[in-house]
């Protein structure tokens, strides 16, 4: 499901959610196959929706709103076309991007990229994230955990450095004022 609502556009944490049941998978948790199906129907399907939103209201809200961010008209139509004619390849390698991950189906439905172009680069760029992804989780999962490990003394020195480090000054300033208010008040 965050693999799916980050390339339908809401910036989500889809690599680190793929990624930890990926590991997972490597404890023998989930199947990594199982990991792989779910992660690329959400990604094919995220982008999908973002593409056929994108292609009824993106051309719209960019021509609306574009003038906030910089995009003028005339550059609106010149990415249009460089997107069409040039860009479509993005629409696989958008998904190493982030940023772009989550807004390439838009994109593509706003510059109205053809659907026969859309379907097959989408489930390619997919396929190739998902799978350097999840693979990566499952092969080094016993790697990464032992990493983990390593830091679980670091983290609870991490915790008492701010807890010092904020709780300290709190008490230094309330103490100072709690101070001035005795000075004003003997006086």
């Amino acid at each position: 499901m965050g693999v799916f609502l980050e390339d339908f556009g809401l910036p989500l944490p889809g690599e680190t959610i793929l990624v930890a049941a990926s590991i997972l998978a490597g404890q023998h948790v989930f199947r990594i196959t199982d990991v792989i199906v779910v992660a690329l129907l959400g990604g094919i399907t995220g982008d999908t929706v973002g593409f056929m939103l994108g292609r009824r209201f993106g051309h719209h809200l960019l021509w609306r709103f574009g003038h906030f961010v910089g995009l003028k008209p005339n550059v609106l139509e010149r990415f249009n076309g460089w997107v069409v004619h040039r860009g479509v390849w993005l629409i696989a390698g958008a998904r190493f991007v982030d940023g772009f991950r989550q807004l390439n189906g838009w994109i593509a439905g706003a510059n109205r990229v053809p659907w026969k172009f859309f379907v097959p680069l989408n489930t390619l760029g997919a396929g190739a994230w998902v799978s350097a992804w999840a693979l990566s989780g499952y092969f080094f999962s016993h790697r990464i955990l032992a990493i983990m490990a390593q830091f679980k003394m670091i983290d609870i020195a991490m915790v008492g450095f701010v807890v010092v480090g904020v709780g300290l000054p709190l008490i230094l300033h309330y103490a100072h004022k709690l101070r001035r208010k005795r000075a004003d008040v003997d006086s």
